[in-house]
């Protein structure tokens, strides 16, 4: 464990390791926390493997989207090149969000190439990792059907009730979050709403797909900042919320000739972003 920096998230995945239950939404969280456990060269294997997953789930998701092979490379290296998708060192390697951000990609990637079975059994998968898998599943392959699969997470909590852990209970910051998740929102960004910095900079060239929006952008943009309302965190809860669809949007609609420097430039990061 010295080896590895728990934020308050990760705490609660390491407790649930110990087979500790943990407040909501945590308890829904399951699988990571019952394979890994405490042991860090898990949770860093898990990591390390969840980058190549997520880009080449990335690239066959775009594909079915009807994205061409230069573009859907593209867009999987916006995709996996955001700050908010590396995510703070709290969260590094003892977290759920890159894991079931990867899973989440291949049950969208079945699901436009019409696999149905292979959707379900990864999309299972991904909502034991985070229990909102199946709402990105249904706004990235812009379909409703994915949405079926809350069932799983209802299933866990019956099966897992939560209960307040040492984490939240021994600290009265994270006990407030947990009691007031949206007054603790409104104060955690205070000054932050007209932060250009903060709300807009971490996208880089991904801003070109504001560039003639479609209604899939602009739904997932909406879901993915409304969602700050009842969370402490910023660009790592709007970005992997939206990053798919802002990542694709903005390789389609850069031209082709443009997209290998506009790669270079948004890999690149001249200013270091803020991610947490």
């Amino acid at each position: 464990m010295a080896d590895v920096r728990l934020g308050p998230d990760a705490a609660r995945y390491w407790l649930a390791g110990q087979g500790v239950r943990v407040v909501a939404p945590f308890n829904l969280r399951w699988l990571l926390p019952a394979v890994c456990r405490n042991d860090p060269r898990r949770w860093q294997a898990v990591w390390l493997v969840s980058w190549p997953l997520l880009a080449s789930g990335a690239v066959f998701w775009a594909r079915g989207m009807g994205a061409d092979w230069w573009p859907a490379l593209a867009a999987a290296a916006f995709l996996v090149a955001l700050p908010g998708i590396w995510g703070p060192v709290s969260v590094r390697p003892v977290g759920v969000d890159l894991p079931a951000m990867a899973l989440s990609i291949w049950a969208a990637g079945f699901w436009v190439h019409g696999w149905w079975v292979p959707a379900l059994v990864v999309l299972a998968w991904a909502t034991y990792v985070k229990e909102t898998s199946p709402v990105w599943v249904a706004l990235w392959a812009w379909t409703a059907w994915p949405l079926v699969a809350l069932v799983f997470p209802l299933v866990t909590w019956l099966a897992l009730r939560p209960e307040v852990d040492p984490v939240t209970r021994d600290h009265p910051v994270r006990l407030r979050v947990h009691e007031h998740p949206i007054r603790s929102s409104f104060e955690h960004h205070r000054g932050q709403w007209r932060n250009a910095w903060f709300m807009v900079a971490p996208w880089g060239v991904c801003l070109a797909a504001l560039y003639r929006p479609s209604v899939q952008v602009v739904v997932a943009l909406v879901l993915a900042y409304g969602l700050l309302v009842v969370v402490t965190d910023t660009v790592r809860i709007y970005q992997a919320v939206a990053g798919p669809v802002v990542a694709l949007a903005a390789a389609e609609v850069i031209p082709p000739q443009w997209l290998l420097l506009a790669v270079v430039v948004h890999v690149v990061w001249w200013r270091e972003p803020i991610v947490g």
